[in-house]
């Protein structure tokens, strides 16, 4: 069971040093644990200036604004404007993807639960005004190829959420942030927000690092890496752990804020907690995404991740422990943070690990079946080389492509292809792995073409299609 004296003991006593152990400059973290509830802030903001992080500092929580433009979603579905099962098009009809067909088929739902089939890291710039989404949805979604039927399966899809805030957009008459403002942030009486970089600089705000050769850990050269053009998937959203919390806070409470106001309906906040859809290669424990949520454990946390150039954030909820738990970095090692800080909670709270160490791996070894895997997969923004080894065995190539590349010029980073060996796992999973030879990493094969070689791969929450043998 957690308590939260355990919590700000945990906090007091060892959050500077997790900090430095992980090299992370900064962080700001915020937890409840039923009606109490503990804040606290260590590092810095920026190394360059050295100001220190507070608890009233903001940094971006990126793909964790997924959950908050979910909820609105849910709030139009409240108040009879839209349904979960309706088609897109009956609401957008300027709605489509590469596919004229498929696209008249694709539901909020599918949306909501990334199973609309199409390409999904569409992140291109547009305008930095109002109608920036707008211009993302009519002007480039339609480019985005259909990979497969809506409804196939889970592939994690930032398009699909543009589509989502647009759908806000026109059902509230109003730009996606004031729609966000209005519907959420106000009545869950949040000051430390902000939508864009102008916005941010009324605050304490973190701007993320990453270790450069020869440099170590150092301030990206700018602020925000992602343009404002998807801000419903999360480009640059920004706030405090603690204001975080209270949205996570509302979601524990069946959707009731402070004092008892009812923000989303008690359905609505439950059904988002249902996991709909399984996630592919994660072999670990059962994974599963709802309306906005990712569901771990049979629903035992729900919570969603966030994370691009230099910062990584995480928020996660018990229900039936009334507990949630807000932590927002600017740079580092999440991963090494996450398993000594705060999967001891989750596990107290839930009693589940979500951060347990992977199985030591077997030796790779040659493939008698190896021709089914090798070959290029690929989407705008990334690119998976399989090919063997000299000793016969599978090895991964990543590259980054497109905007993604684009976004790592401007920030001086090494654009290098990353490669690592591939473990057998069981049938066409695989995982590589770390350098105590445990998995970090998996990733799926999936269906097969006429000569039986795999049509995609599935890593990092995505199906990405074999381009090239």
């Amino acid at each position: 069971m957690l308590s939260i004296n355990q919590v700000r003991e945990d906090l007091r006593a060892g959050l500077a040093r997790l900090l430095l152990k992980h090299e992370v400059p900064g962080a700001s973290i915020a937890v409840a644990v039923g009606d109490d509830t503990a804040c606290a802030a260590a590092g810095v903001v920026n190394r360059r200036t050295g100001v220190p992080a507070e608890p009233d500092s903001v940094f971006q929580i990126q793909s964790i604004t997924k959950t908050w433009t979910a909820t609105l979603i849910m709030q139009l579905v409240d108040d009879g404007l839209i349904g979960l099962d309706d088609p897109v098009r009956d609401h957008l009809p300027e709605f489509r993807t590469s596919d004229l067909a498929a696209s008249a088929r694709i539901t909020i739902r599918h949306l909501l639960t990334h199973t609309g089939g199409f390409e999904g890291d569409l992140w291109k710039a547009t305008t930095e005004g109002d109608d920036a989404l707008q211009r993302l949805v009519e002007d480039f979604v339609p480019r985005s190829p259909q990979h497969e039927p809506p409804g196939s399966r889970h592939s994690y899809c930032s398009a699909g959420m543009a589509v989502l805030g647009r759908l806000v957009e026109v059902k509230r008459g109003m730009p996606f942030t004031a729609a966000l403002r209005g519907h959420l942030a106000e009545p869950l009486a949040i000051e430390e927000i902000a939508a864009n970089a102008d916005e941010a600089l009324g605050f304490s705000t973190a701007i993320g690092h990453m270790v450069y050769e020869g440099r170590g850990m150092q301030p990206l050269p700018m602020w925000a890496s992602m343009p404002a053009s998807n801000p419903a998937a999360g480009n640059q959203l920004s706030m405090s752990a603690r204001a975080l919390l209270a949205f996570g806070c509302m979601h524990l409470g069946n959707g009731r804020g402070p004092g008892g106001k009812r923000i989303l309906s008690e359905a609505s906040a439950k059904a988002m907690r249902v996991g709909e859809v399984a996630a592919l290669a994660s072999p670990l424990y059962s994974k599963t995404v709802g309306l906005g949520w990712e569901v771990h454990h049979g629903g035992a946390v729900i919570g969603h991740d966030g994370g691009t150039l230099g910062f990584s954030s995480t928020l996660l909820l018990v229900p039936e422990h009334r507990t949630a738990v807000a932590v927002l970095t600017n740079g580092g090692d999440f991963r090494g943070l996450q398993r000594d800080l705060i999967d001891p909670w989750i596990h107290r709270a839930a009693n589940v690990r979500l951060a347990a160490q992977g199985p030591v791996l077997r030796p790779s070894r040659s493939m008698p079946d190896r021709d089914r895997y090798i070959g290029v997969y690929g989407v705008r923004n990334q690119r998976v080389t399989v090919s063997t080894t000299d000793d016969g065995a599978l090895e991964q190539s990543i590259s980054v492509e497109g905007e993604l590349a684009d976004t790592v010029d401007r920030a001086g980073l090494d654009k290098e292809p990353s490669t690592a060996r591939l473990h057998p796992v069981s049938g066409d999973l695989f995982a590589t792995a770390d350098s105590d030879g445990t998995a970090s990493g998996y990733l799926q094969f999936l269906d097969a073409d006429h000569d039986g070689r795999a049509k995609f791969v599935h890593i990092g929450g995505r199906s990405l299609p074999r381009i090239s043998a």
